[in-house]
């Protein structure tokens, strides 16, 4: 098994991080975790239904998970051949070389670490609309950002063998309340369950490119089961399976759940656009009591914080890889002497994620309508970019007799899902500001973020290229 990008040997800290901890069913739920399918409905799919295209969300999900499966035919193929701590990295980087592979890293970083501030903000933001439901305490969002950010330092120090506890616990809470749920709403309204959701009509009428932000959003998370390709058991096999088995999972929920929301209204465009925080938790009290909405608002800060540890682990195993190639400082690629995680590397997400979220803390910004939309355009555009780069890189590679695949895997598949992710692209820039919501100057040129991030990524690799080859021609 090769990777585009190797470590260079240094005589420093562990370049290894543990091994053998995290098999096919801890990586599908890292997966799922990272998804959020409670939280994805309380806050990116309650947007979309109130501002994106409405109850035609639900067919636009399907339309994402059709070519995100495709991609993944692709993508399965690339990692039989490359592990890396940063997946994306070493794919990109197989096919299109390594400076190309270093710019997509740096993409991925600034995605990751924004994903995971995001999270945490959003975690503070529900631990309070539950305080204020069962305790009528009502703090400062932020000061419960700082105890989630706390539990999520501890989790990511201690490794992907006690978080994925949490994670697939947790989702397999999540599961139950949305099958309850969609199953009351089903018994009490048969007849709302209305197959126009899958029409071009319903589908593309409205915001499409917000809508397009929020369902690529809802699968973000499986490259997670690459990420921890280093770590896993079976590796090869594991990554297969839980890349194909998140995808199946998710697709059922996020479709089952998202209709159930909207055969629980008779407008639910105007009932989310009304207050999407709240869409969720106003259907649970009313199909299946008065109890459930505060208890709801409970899980939803857990699957939140859930959700926020895996954007962490998933960040701190890029700077991981970046350190341990150089592109960062190498104090990053040590590794914990007794958990074998990236602890530095951990530490270092903790002090960006308190750096992104300090201005919106002072600012008194919400973090639900100001944060999330501006974290949602950033990470969707950022991850389906890095998505296209994997596809031509796939392609180049089996140009070049690199990949022993069969030509749908080399070729079709990533062509047809690539054109798939540059037209989305293309749409979601073309739309930006209404994606956000904001008319922000600075808001609408934070798509140059990760732009810059690329651009710094692959001239940073190259002249540290330059430099190391003209040392080793010195020391011939």
């Amino acid at each position: 098994m090769s990777s585009a990008l190797q470590p260079e040997p240094v005589g420093t800290a562990p370049a290894s991080l543990k091994r053998n901890t995290i098999g096919a069913f801890g990586l599908t739920f890292m997966v799922v975790a990272a998804a959020a399918p409670l939280t994805a409905m309380a806050s990116n799919i309650s947007l979309s239904l109130a501002f994106g295209v409405g109850a035609g969300t639900v067919g636009l999900l399907v339309v994402v998970a059709v070519l995100l499966t495709v991609f993944a035919t692709a993508y399965v193929a690339l990692s039989r051949h490359v592990t890396n701590a940063g997946a994306y990295y070493a794919f990109i980087g197989f096919g299109l070389g390594r400076a190309v592979g270093a710019g997509a890293a740096f993409v991925a970083t600034v995605a990751y670490n924004m994903a995971a501030g995001g999270m945490i903000a959003a975690t503070g933001y529900f631990a309070d609309v539950t305080a204020v439901s069962y305790l009528d305490v009502d703090l400062p969002w932020y000061l419960y950002g700082a105890v989630a950010l706390a539990l999520t330092a501890y989790l990511g120090r201690r490794g992907v063998d006690v978080a994925q506890r949490l994670t697939t616990g947790v989702s397999l809470l999540q599961f139950a309340v949305i099958v309850v749920l969609g199953v009351a709403v089903l018994l009490e309204r048969p007849g709302s369950w209305d197959l126009g959701v899958f029409t071009p009509g319903q589908m593309l009428d409205g915001n499409i490119a917000m809508t397009l932000v929020f369902c690529i959003l809802s699968f973000v998370g499986f490259e997670a089961t690459a990420i921890y390709g280093e770590e896993a058991k079976a590796a090869r096999r594991s990554i297969r399976v839980a890349t194909y088995t998140s995808i199946a999972l998710l697709v059922a929920v996020f479709v089952f759940s998202t209709w159930s929301i909207v055969a629980a209204y008779d407008d639910v465009q105007a009932a989310a656009a009304a207050d999407p925080g709240s869409l969720v938790f106003r259907a649970a009290d009313a199909y299946l009591g008065s109890w459930s909405g505060g208890l709801l608002s409970a899980m939803v800060t857990i699957s939140f914080l859930a959700a926020g540890v895996a954007f962490h682990n998933m960040a701190a195993r890029y700077h991981f890889s970046l350190g341990r190639t150089g592109l960062l400082p190498r104090a990053l690629a040590a590794t914990h002497p007794r958990f074998g995680t990236p602890h530095r590397s951990s530490a270092l997400q903790i002090g960006l994620s308190v750096l992104m979220l300090v201005p919106f803390a002072v600012s008194g910004a919400d973090p639900i309508l100001n944060l999330f939309p501006a974290v949602s355009g950033i990470t969707s555009i950022s991850l389906t970019s890095l998505m296209i780069g994997c596809c031509l890189s796939i392609v180049v590679a089996g140009r070049r007799g690199l990949l022993p695949e069969s030509r749908w895997v080399t070729l079709g598949a990533p062509l047809v899902a690539g054109a798939g992710m540059v037209a989305i692209v293309a749409i979601i820039l073309a739309n930006y500001q209404e994606v956000t919501g904001s008319s922000s100057r600075v808001i609408a040129l934070m798509p140059l973020l990760p732009l810059a991030a690329g651009l710094y990524g692959a001239v940073a690799y190259t002249l540290r290229a330059r430099r190391v080859g003209e040392l080793e021609i010195d020391a011939s």
